[in-house]
């Protein structure tokens, strides 16, 4: 049964985050009693294992061990998500090799001697209670050891290893770019997503001017304007909605694509690592076969000088000997280290087409996803704006309608300090139509709203919509809020759609 230890969870703390590790599967070896099956692991806890296995197989390449958490971004609940991903990717590269899985350290690091606050062995007395900031040493082994042999060695393939020195290198370069390239394009639609909401809330403020133009709006025009800055409210909340998916389609793409770019950039150094020991394992095969090509070539020159029985001509023979005994341990050692650096290479080639083939689909699936949400949001804001025209009552601007509002409860102060049993008939009546046309007035009073002081779902209130601010500052706070609180403030298109007062107001006549 092969074993898998996946992340679903991780929490971030005051200095760290942890991790949850849940183990499917059976470990063989000792100790394995105490292996938990569901355990809590910091990150500083990862890095020691990471040390420890990089240690104790220096002729394997490792997966990379992630960025350390910066105590900067650790309440960012999208930063923790992207070290949960990146951690999970690197056990699962980690449970694909049988000899780490059996390693001691790897048996510790997930068995109930390692508590959650320690870091390594306790026998080694390294308690690490908080010791969160621990510097991580950056590898500064990552360039390859150039040797060319001037001896011919038999089975030294050496211009085979050099083509995948050169190509490690253009791989390492590519990598690189390809991360970089999408950092630019990441940037580039962020920009554009904020250009967005900007001209979503110019928008949005061409409908709060307490302005008119001439003296007076014929009903019908009026009603037409109402019906134009309803439209106009739905551009700009769609282009604030357009915005938002902007933002989080980046950081999507960064956490399921642009992060494997990067890994397997960082990841090439290990192969260095083992490319670098095959050339010393030849360096070492090469020194002792021209220490025993010496030794060989004094002992032809005494057997001609001295012959073969006499006494110096033996123990040149005899260091000969020794000198060709250690020459074949040194071939074999090299032998067998070519052999497990081309099994390495064979292993990292299958891994990578793997997990890049699985990046690549998730990149195209989250392109497609949010480029189907963009074509639904413009699709249901059109259709919004194709909707007839509801008649309501005549649209009124803010000014007018405070100057008609106070008009009227002037006329009504006025009526109840008079005399009912002296007004006329007539005076009733007008009494009554100006409280009724006072109580339209007061329920038109709401301002419109820029996309800022529109209702935001939370999980406090059980996802019910809270009141808006009023509109008169609501819309210049918006435009200073940086990228990260807008996202946060911003609820569904949909939520924001359907509660919009100026919609309740047109629906409700």
């Amino acid at each position: 049964m092969s074993l898998i230890i996946s992340v679903p969870e991780a929490a971030a703390t005051p200095d760290t985050i942890q991790f949850k590790l849940v183990l499917d599967g059976i470990i063989q070896g000792e100790e394995t009693e105490k292996v938990l099956p569901t355990c809590f692991r910091t990150f500083q806890q990862i890095s020691w294992l990471h040390a420890k296995l990089k240690k104790a197989f220096p002729a394997v390449v490792l997966p990379p061990l992630p960025e350390q958490p910066m105590s900067a971004h650790i309440d960012d609940q999208d930063y923790v998500e992207r070290k949960r991903l990146q951690v999970s990717r690197f056990f699962e590269k980690i449970m694909g090799r049988q000899e780490l899985t059996h390693h001691a350290d790897f048996i510790h690091f997930l068995s109930s001697d390692m508590s959650p606050t320690q870091v390594g062995r306790s026998s080694t007395s390294v308690l690490a209670f908080l010791k969160f900031n621990r510097v991580i040493k950056p590898n500064t082994d990552r360039g390859f050891k150039s040797y060319k042999a001037s001896e011919i060695i038999e089975g030294n393939d050496q211009d085979t290893f050099h083509k995948h020195q050169i190509y490690i290198l253009l791989q390492e370069s590519y990598y690189g770019f390809i991360a970089e390239s999408l950092n630019d394009l990441i940037t580039i639609r962020e920009g554009l997503g904020d250009s967005m909401a900007h001209m979503g809330d110019l928008v949005i403020e061409t409908t709060q001017s307490k302005y008119r133009l001439g003296l007076g709006l014929k009903f019908d025009a009026r009603d037409a304007q109402r019906n134009l800055d309803r439209k106009m409210q739905m551009l700009g909340l769609l282009m604030d909605e357009l915005g938002f998916v902007f933002t989080r389609q980046g950081k999507e793409e960064n956490m399921k694509f642009g992060d494997v770019m990067i890994e397997y950039k960082n990841s090439l150094d290990p192969l260095k690592v083992v490319f670098n020991a095959r050339t010393v394992k030849l360096m070492e095969y090469v020194e002792q076969l021209k220490y025993r090509n010496k030794k060989r070539d004094r002992a032809d020159k005494l057997k001609l000088r001295l012959g073969m029985n006499h006494p110096e001509v033996k123990e040149v023979i005899d260091e000969e000997i020794v000198a060709t005994g250690l020459l074949e341990d040194s071939k074999g050692a090299f032998d067998a280290c070519q052999e497990k650096v081309k099994k390495e290479i064979q292993l990292f080639e299958t891994q990578k087409s793997k997990d890049l083939q699985k990046s690549i689909k998730d990149y195209v699936n989250l392109s497609i996803r949010y480029e189907r949400t963009k074509l639904q949001n413009l699709e249901k804001t059109l259709g919004e704006m194709q909707q007839p025209m509801v008649k309501s009552m005549p649209f009124m601007y803010q000014q007018q309608q405070q100057e008609q509002q106070a008009s009227a409860a002037t006329s009504i102060t006025t009526l109840d300090d008079e005399n009912d049993s002296t007004s006329s008939p007539e005076r009733q009546k007008k009494r009554r139509e100006k409280k009724h046309l006072h109580q339209n007035y007061k329920e038109l009073q709401k301002p419109l709203q820029s996309s800022a002081s529109l209702p935001t779902r939370n999980k406090k209130n059980g996802g019910n919509d809270s009141d808006s601010s009023e509109s008169g500052t609501s819309h210049h706070h918006h435009r200073a809020l940086s990228r990260d609180d807008r996202i946060s403030m911003s609820a569904s298109y949909d939520d924001r759609l359907s509660t919009t007062n100026w919609l309740n107001d047109t629906s409700s006549k």
